[in-house]
């Protein structure tokens, strides 16, 4: 396949389509170019980088805050699926399949554990960044002492500090 030098025009709309899709090939086939191609000019635009980087930040913080916006919805739905679990195992007839309710129980408990497991680790790399945060303190305070008890000769107050 021979090599043809894309125009400025050409570039740009690349750039803006990727943009848009964030992919690769989904651009490069829009285009007639190469994925690679489309890399190579988003990679080496600093500015576009950035965007998109800024971009699927947003589009992350925007997922996050809808999920947590829908927060009583869910819990609602998780309460009538158990009240529902519930008046059908209390009243079987011959329609009620029990792989069926429980089903319906194992996701509701699996998604119930995911979620307990997902708060556990948010805990932990929270406790992480304060036992790093204190280290860091603790370090300082002894890189002070062993300035103070062991100072260097000529040095002055004002180097310490």
């Amino acid at each position: 396949m021979a090599r043809t030098k894309l125009t400025d025009k050409q570039k740009k709309k690349i750039i803006a389509d990727y943009m848009e899709n964030g992919n690769y090939s989904e651009t490069g086939r829009l285009n007639n170019v190469s994925n690679k191609t489309v890399e190579r000019l988003v990679k080496n635009n600093k500015e576009v980088s950035d965007k998109v980087k800024e971009k699927k930040e947003e589009n992350t913080k925007d997922i996050l805050q809808y999920m947590d916006s829908i927060v009583p919805k869910q819990k609602k739905i998780i309460d009538l699926s158990l009240e529902a679990l519930e008046e059908k195992l209390s009243n079987p007839d011959m329609f009620t399949n029990v792989k069926d309710i429980v089903t319906v129980y194992g996701v509701i408990f699996d998604k119930a554990l995911k979620y307990k497991e997902m708060k556990l680790r948010e805990a932990e790399l929270e406790q992480k960044k304060k036992e790093n945060s204190v280290d860091k303190i603790n370090q300082n305070i002894l890189n002070i002492a062993n300035l103070l008890n062991n100072p260097m000769p000529n040095r002055s107050e004002k180097d310490v500090q």
